[in-house]
């Protein structure tokens, strides 16, 4: 059987073109981690994993140190096929991170979660099969959309508008809306206008990023349904998170998602249990990999709740894909995420609004050396 023989990290930052800044925050690079996971076999299993680092660049080095002292060396050694094992191994010791240590425990979910993305690439090459297959095959595309419409200092709406044509050109199916960091009435003029322009069939979900008050969230879902909104993500401040939520889903009659903030499964269920979502996002690269998060889809799955996934397309794709109640994969526009438009050398196709999932083994997609070597932040190795 084929056994793990290294565990490797390399951390990147990647200058981007364009700021973006939502209702809490500002992303003025894009960085993320290169994991590779060496077998026995001479199965490499490779995957980028997060955007922690987009605005906080020195937990990059606190993330590889996770990675090499504390997860390594508990997994070189043992078989690839028993991911459960060394799954649960793993997460038991976030217990290490006691209630004042909140920021380590997250960072150590966010290193289990990078490591267990790469394992289970290592695993669908070993088996030849791709890993939506290898989950359960539902479907082999799925709708993309575009993480945009973000503030900029001077942005008109003829440059939302712009912006929104943008994306269409893409292929994509639609846009994410960034709301919550300016005035009710302004943001759904901004929405209005993306509706106007873009006509019915562009699909329009509205991302508030926990900036909004419950009234004020409750003000703009009941007025955004005249816009057919897919959904409203984080639509309230983080300390009404719960009782935020559902009573905009009750008072606004208005779909909620959310879940991107979460790091654990059991936290998903809290949300389920809270009836505060109807669509969970949760991002398997800072929860705990696709192990973690095809829990939470089954669960939901038994709660008439839907699935999404924040970022990440290469491997939300895969996840979304598998399931039954798996709704659409996102991206950015090259200028704000050039780790997915220059990393990956053989992007999927992109057409009429659908990804269409790669027929290559494990993740299916390959990464270029040169640039992990031109972008690696050596300081934090």
């Amino acid at each position: 059987m084929s056994e793990i023989t290294d565990i490797e990290v390399t951390p990147i930052a990647v200058p981007v073109a364009s700021e973006a800044s939502g209702s809490s925050y500002t992303k003025a690079q894009r960085g993320t981690m290169v994991v590779t996971v060496r077998t026995s076999d001479g199965v490499i299993g490779r995957t980028y994993s997060g955007d922690v680092t987009d605005s906080s660049p020195e937990k990059a080095k606190r993330l590889v140190k996770f990675i090499e002292d504390e997860i390594r060396p508990r997994v070189v050694g043992r078989p690839l096929l028993s991911l459960e094992a060394i799954w649960e191994d793993l997460f038991v010791r976030s217990s290490q991170f006691f209630v004042y240590q909140p920021e380590d425990r997250l960072l150590y979910i966010h290193a289990l979660g990078a490591v267990d993305i790469a394992l289970w690439d290592a695993v669908g090459k070993t088996l030849d099969t791709p890993l939506y297959k290898l989950w359960g095959g539902y479907r082999d595309s799925l709708p993309i959309i575009a993480i945009g419409g973000y503030y900029e200092d001077g942005k008109t709406r003829t440059d939302l508008v712009d912006e929104m044509e943008e994306y269409r050109q893409m292929g994509l199916a639609g846009v994410k809306l960034k709301v919550g960091g300016r005035s009710v009435s302004e943001d759904l003029e901004r929405l209005a206008a993306v509706r106007d322009a873009m006509g019915e069939e562009f699909i329009i979900a509205c991302d508030a990023n926990q900036g909004y008050s419950i009234e004020e969230a409750v003000e703009f879902g009941s007025a955004a349904r005249e816009y057919d909104i897919e959904w409203f993500e984080e639509p309230v401040v983080w300390y009404d998170q719960y009782d935020g939520m559902r009573e905009v889903r009750r008072r606004a009659n208005v779909p909620v998602t959310a879940g991107q903030s979460e790091s654990t499964a059991t936290a998903c269920r809290r949300l389920i249990e809270a009836e505060a979502v109807d669509v969970i996002n949760l991002d398997a690269s800072i929860a705990g990999g696709p192990t973690a998060w095809r829990k939470v889809a089954a669960t939901a799955d038994l709660h008439n709740v839907e699935m999404a996934h924040h970022e990440e397309p290469h491997v939300s794709m895969h996840l979304l894909s598998s399931i039954p109640n798996g709704r659409y994969a996102e991206c950015f526009h090259p200028d704000v995420d050039p780790v997915w438009h220059r990393l990956v050398t053989n992007l999927p196709r992109i057409a009429d609004g659908l990804l269409h999932l790669p027929d290559g083994p494990g993740l299916g997609i390959e990464l270029d050396e040169g640039f992990i070597e031109e972008f690696t932040v050596h300081e934090f190795q």
